[in-house]
């Protein structure tokens, strides 16, 4: 499940850094809660919106996995996370405890929760 999980998060981080959103949202559940470092929570809807509208623009994110939890219905994936994206215009460098939570399906997984808390040091 491991390397499962570490190929969805690239593959989920290239659709983000390379614009490709629609591809993206179709990697995420339609439940997606992405609670974001500064506290603001978006939808998919919501999320999207801020992409295509260039308010979130990533440069670069990498996660590096400390656990990957299967659960019966879904798995969790804990780990660091590591970004800079420009927000609003204005570059921000982000350093997080991450959660993620994939869904599972019969045949697959489909990204349905982020959140990040900033690194305390």
């Amino acid at each position: 499940m491991k390397d499962q999980i570490k190929k969805l998060e690239k593959q989920r981080f290239n659709h983000l850094i390379n614009k490709e959103y629609e591809q993206f949202a179709a990697m995420c559940n339609p439940d997606l809660r992405y609670v974001h470092s500064s506290g603001a929570i978006d939808n998919l809807s919501s999320y999207m919106e801020k992409l295509n509208s260039g308010y979130y623009d990533y440069q670069e994110m990498d996660l590096d996995i400390a656990k990957v939890i299967d659960m019966q219905d879904c798995v969790l994936v804990i780990g660091d996370f590591y970004a800079k994206v420009l927000v609003d215009g204005q570059l921000v460098t982000l350093q997080n405890r991450a959660l993620s939570i994939w869904k599972k399906y019969s045949d697959h997984l489909k990204f349905l929760m982020y959140q990040g808390t900033p690194f305390n040091d």
